[in-house]
């Protein structure tokens, strides 16, 4: 009986030990969330959501609104597509407007490349800088090459697929700061996995200080329909070549505990930090890490490339609203890094936090970046770029062209 009493107390201090612990995990996790924005996300190993299964069946169908398949950029922007407040034209750059392979005698052309910023899909066509460029400058015209969502790596394979053909006097890289994460990740829900675009993209890597293409992973439709009937088999060797896949934590059988879930966010967290390789360090880019040297490869790549067809890149690094709150806070840049490498490398860019900052001063970052850039955000895009050019001489056509 003594030993029953024994166990039995044992059995009630180890059953209160558990649930304390489980509860105090819980309030650990709700606090992560609410405070640093952290919540349980697993890299996804063994199946994906049903929101990704219905949007990779329309995919498949052809029902993929603004994006179609693309071999070389694993996705890109559908011709003639159609998306709430989005049109793009038969050749694939955004507007109804068609356009001449080569540039009309007196007219600047300038192609935009990059992700949503670039491809604007927040706001209505009227709208978009590029329009309201065309609008009030005479002789200029812009094609929009933006692609919802896509990374800088894929920003410059559409240039030389796609763009560099219209012979552009002026090519604006846009980046956006979120996007270095995109500079390793091969297959979107590894990075975001509860996104609904879950497409595998290529990447490039860097060996012997040179960069090389890796094609996308899943490189025909019909390996999409593979991933739909059997992802398990397909997802760990979509993950061979993506930083999110290797470094990330898988979710287990025991991840319905509060204490396993929370473990595994900051043993995360924790080793990333400890490889020195992280993305971010102390508030903005490591200058060591994959992301980064890939990233800024990439750029020296773009830039050269734009140089040679005969092109003036610039490019343009475009801000969130956290970015915009932070500047005005006299906080750190997380890209700052990246700003001081272009300075070095002699490169053209335009940080549009000083644009904002000199013409939207009253603005609060909201008001500008609501979510993508609002309407008044597009023009002061439209102002501070064209500002720009006039300050680097780079609005006559002809000069630009003779030299």
């Amino acid at each position: 009986m003594a030993f029953e009493r024994k166990l039995r107390s044992w059995l009630i201090v180890l059953l209160a030990a558990f649930v304390g612990l489980e509860l105090f995990s819980l309030a650990a996790l709700a606090l992560l969330a609410r405070i640093k924005h952290i919540t349980y996300a697993p890299t996804p190993v063994y199946s994906i959501t049903k929101l990704q299964r219905t949007m990779l069946e329309d995919f498949l169908a052809g029902r993929g609104g603004d994006l179609t398949y693309s071999s070389i950029l694993g996705w890109t922007a559908h011709p003639s597509g159609r998306a709430p407040l989005y049109r793009a034209n038969p050749t694939g750059p955004r507007g109804d407007r068609g356009y001449t392979r080569a540039p009309r005698q007196g007219v600047l052309r300038i192609a935009t490349f990059g992700d949503f910023v670039v491809g604007l899909n927040g706001v209505k066509e009227e709208d978009s800088w590029p329009e309201v460029m065309m609008r009030t400058q005479r002789n200029v015209e812009v094609l929009n090459f933006g692609v919802r969502d896509a990374g800088i790596d894929q920003a410059f394979l559409r240039y030389e697929h796609d763009g560099a053909a219209y012979k552009p006097d002026i090519v604006i890289i846009g980046f956006f700061p979120d996007n270095i994460d995109l500079s390793v990740n091969a297959f979107r829900p590894f990075l975001y996995p509860n996104t609904d675009l879950p497409l595998a993209k290529p990447r490039y890597v860097l060996r012997s200080g040179r960069l090389v293409l890796l094609p996308t992973p899943l490189h025909t439709l019909q390996r999409y329909a593979d991933l739909l009937s059997n992802p398990a088999s397909l997802l760990p060797a979509l993950g061979r070549h993506d930083y999110y896949y290797q470094s990330g934590y898988h979710r287990g059988g025991l991840a319905l505990l509060p204490s396993v879930r929370l473990y595994q966010i900051l043993r995360n967290r924790l080793v990333r930090r400890g490889t020195g390789f992280e993305i971010e360090k102390d508030g903005v880019y490591n200058i060591h890490s994959e992301a980064f040297k890939v990233t800024a490869a990439i750029f020296d790549e773009f830039v050269g490339t734009a140089r040679r067809a005969g092109a003036v890149p610039i490019i343009v690094v475009m801000p969130r609203a956290s970015e915009i709150d932070g500047y005005r806070r006299g906080g750190k840049n997380v890209y700052a890094p990246l700003l001081e490498r272009f300075q070095a490398k002699g490169y053209r860019y335009v940080d549009l936090l000083d644009g904002f900052e000199k013409y939207g001063k009253t603005l609060t970052a909201a008001e500008l970046a609501p979510s993508q850039y609002s309407p008044v955000g597009n023009k002061l895009v439209a102002k501070a770029l064209w500002q720009f050019l006039v300050a680097q001489r780079l609005t006559d056509p002809k000069n630009l062209r003779s030299h």
